[in-house]
């Protein structure tokens, strides 16, 4: 008894050594920030018999950032950085929503925020509606067409920001280490691919344990900026006769003056319930002032179970792409974009279609 008690004295006096200096740093205040892209454009899409999606339309994206850091004394600093949507959205209100400590040994993320393979990949730069990550599929109206939408985002059907079983936003725990040299490597582990939700996962049940590692670099070499990328993700437990899913990606970008070439790669062997499949993204930008132009390509393909229900579905998108800073905070944008997704599934139709989009992109 008496060592028990000499072990929890000595652990309180530590707890108050180690607290004390952090009363005198300032309590955590939270700021609010966000965005606001309205979008509108006239859309041609041919496409299956039975509708008519042809015309002029408007979409909006937006978000309501709560962010907010504290430095302690000691210099470790803590913050939050919690995401609303700013439309309804009944399947995901609350985007983001995780904790932050960093410091001299680097940072770590605990909550409900993308890995480490998906924040370090680098891809080509796009100035309009965004290529690589899915917003082609609202103006091409997939959504009603026969085709598949099923593993569009977070696969390389619709993007090379990849996670395995795409995971996306899961309660995850992330560190990524101080950037040295231009080099910097990060790390992430979840329970499951859940997001806001504290249920123990049935490990017979549902895919467990996600691991996703990413590493980049970024550097000068003879006037030229660099930055590459690569990352890797895997579940080490998949339900019973399963196979773990897995993904990887690759980025490159090459600047110089006002010009920007890159690329990127994914693939995605999703647990062979259709969603494997591969994409890549090439494009070249130019920027000069205010001014910035973009030309992007994105092709990805998911390989389904070549069933009506279940079906093979790849797409071919080009954007030509601008944008113009009027003042700080707000950016005028359009985007002239042709994207074509098929099957090769008997019984399902293509869908082809041209827009024309403009919008007010706002940061606050």
């Amino acid at each position: 008894m008496k060592k028990v008690l000499l072990g929890t004295t000595a652990l309180v006096a530590a707890g108050m050594i180690a607290s004390s200096p952090a009363l005198s740093a300032e309590k955590l205040s939270v700021k609010v920030g966000g965005y606001m892209e309205q979008w509108m454009g006239y859309a041609s899409v041919d496409d299956n018999a039975g509708r008519d999606v042809d015309g002029f339309d408007i979409k909006s994206d937006s978000e309501i950032f709560f962010t907010g850091m504290t430095t302690l004394d000691n210099g470790i600093e803590f913050g939050i950085n919690v995401q609303l949507e700013a439309n309804s959205n009944s399947a995901d209100q609350i985007d983001e929503s995780y904790l932050i400590v960093k410091g001299s040994f680097g940072e770590i993320n605990l909550g409900d925020e993308n890995s480490a393979m998906y924040k370090m990949h680098y891809a080509p730069t796009d100035y309009g509606i965004t290529l690589n990550s899915g917003d082609q599929i609202d103006w091409a109206a997939v959504s009603g067409s026969g085709l598949s939408t099923s593993g569009y985002f977070r696969n390389p059907y619709g993007s090379t920001f990849v996670e395995p079983a795409a995971a996306n936003d899961s309660t995850k725990l992330t560190y990524y280490t101080p950037r040295f040299g231009g080099f910097q490597l990060g790390a992430s582990y979840a329970p499951d691919a859940n997001q806001d939700n504290n249920n123990t996962p049935n490990r017979d049940a549902v895919n467990s344990d996600m691991v996703a590692v990413g590493a980049n670099f970024k550097g000068d070499f003879a006037g030229a900026s660099v930055g590459v990328s690569a990352g890797y993700g895997t579940f080490l437990n998949a339900p019973s006769n399963a196979d773990e899913p897995i993904a990887y990606n690759f980025g490159l970008t090459i600047g110089f003056g006002g010009f920007e070439v890159g690329g990127s790669y994914a693939k995605a062997d999703d647990n062979n319930n259709g969603n494997d499949g591969d994409g890549y993204n090439i494009g070249v930008a130019y920027t000069t002032g205010p001014l910035g132009v973009s030309l992007t390509y994105f092709t990805g393909e998911r390989e389904g179970l070549n069933t009506l229900a279940n079906p093979q579905t790849e797409q071919k998108t080009v954007h030509l792409s601008a944008n113009y800073t009027l003042g700080p905070g707000v950016t005028a944008a359009a985007t002239l974009g042709h994207a074509q997704f098929d099957s090769n599934t008997t019984g399902i139709d293509k869908n082809e279609a041209t827009y024309l989009v403009t919008g007010i992109k706002l940061s606050f």
